[in-house]
Order: C-alpha cells, then sequence, then structure tokens
C-alpha cells in the first residue's frame, strides 16, 4: 500500500495515478541530497518529458520536437530545483522526506498547451479545458544506510471532456511515463550510493 505523504493533501481525488519505488543503499539524508543533486537531464527520456511531453508531439512536428528537446535540455540542464525554473512549480518541500511538485497544461496537444501553475491556487477546481498534475518524491528509511525512495504522479482534470481526452492520452502515453520515473529513480539510486558513506570496518592494532 502507498503510504500517506503530502502529496494527498494537494491532490486527494485524482483521475489517474501512478506510482514508483527503489530501495537506495543509502541513509535518507545522503538520499534526499542526490535527490536534489541528481542531473536529470543527463537521461534522454527526462529530456523527452521536460521538452515534448507527448507522443502527439513526435507524430505531428518531429522536427520541431527535436529542436525543442534540445533547447529544453539547456534550459533545465542541471539539478532537480533547476526544472523549477522551467514548467514546474515547487508546490512544498518537506526535507529530508518528500518534494511534491506541479504542472497545469493540455498535455495531450503537440505544444502541451503549459500554463503557469502557482502553489495557492492549486488547491483550487481545475479550470475547464485543462489538466493538473502533481508530483512527488517521498523518502521513507528502512534503517541507518537503505531508504525507500518513492515518485507518485496523480492527474485530475478540470470536466468530463477533458478527462476523456487526458484518459485516451494517457493509455498512450503511460508505458512511456513509467520509463521516465525508472530511469530518474535509477540516477539518483546511482548518485546516492556514490556519496553514501562506506561501511565501517573494525580491526585491531
Amino acid at each position: 500500500m502507498v503510504p500517506t505523504t503530502r502529496l494527498d493533501t494537494w491532490m486527494p481525488q485524482p483521475l489517474v495515478t501512478s506510482h514508483h519505488a527503489v530501495v537506495v543503499d543509502a541513509p535518507l539524508a545522503d538520499t534526499y541530497a542526490a535527490l536534489l543533486d541528481t542531473d536529470f537531464s543527463r537521461h534522454p527520456l527526462v529530456v523527452a518529458l521536460m521538452a515534448a511531453r507527448a507522443v502527439p508531439a513526435l507524430v505531428v512536428a518531429p522536427v520541431a520536437t527535436w529542436r525543442k528537446a534540445r533547447e529544453a535540455r539547456a534550459r533545465t540542464a542541471g539539478r532537480l530545483k533547476t526544472m523549477l525554473s522551467a514548467d514546474f512549480a515547487l508546490l512544498e518541500e518537506a526535507p529530508p522526506h518528500e518534494l511534491v511538485l506541479g504542472l497545469t497544461g493540455r498535455f495531450w496537444t503537440p505544444s502541451g498547451g503549459l500554463v503557469p501553475t502557482r502553489p495557492e491556487t492549486f488547491r483550487e477546481p481545475v479550470p475547464a479545458g485543462l489538466a493538473r498534475v502533481a508530483w512527488n518524491f517521498h523518502l521513507t528509511p528502512l534503517d541507518a544506510r537503505r531508504t525507500t525512495l518513492s515518485t507518485e504522479t496523480r492527474v485530475a482534470c478540470g470536466d468530463p471532456a477533458t478527462a476523456r481526452r487526458f484518459t485516451w492520452y494517457w493509455r498512450l502515453i503511460k508505458p512511456g511515463s513509467a520509463a521516465i520515473r525508472w530511469a530518474i529513480l535509477g540516477q539518483v539510486k546511482r548518485t546516492a550510493r556514490r556519496v553514501a558513506p562506506g561501511p565501517v570496518v573494525s580491526g585491531s592494532a
């Protein structure tokens, strides 16, 4: 069962939800630091998320989409919080346990139809014609040296017609979306293992 998180307060009744988790061989604080320090733009799937976010974009305008991907890589290259200067809004941060991001748009269109997302209005009803995404990273210590790192994506829509459009779109991109999440978790896991302290070795003089 997915643990209760701060994400529940931002989107308690989503239309769709997607949850992924890994066990990281690093303490809680080191894992959270790795989450903030990992350069997600190095992975091509993550670049696709930042740039296109849509199978329709690749089909309708592959050249423009590729150009947009390169521009997005330059704009968002760096750490997690750098992504906030692009399209995402930081809804809440509770270090070292959770980070919640938000995004609003018409994701099923070639351009993504992104509109500004603000924490102060995020809990209000979604406007008709738009979909709203709440996306978190949640960390739970298993013991002194291991941490469960999970990410969950929730989506709500402003009206039944938009929900139908998004549901169609979600069926197309769900496998790719899952691959992106696994790629992100894998990158954080590798980064955390590199910076985590090694085992204590005792010996006699």
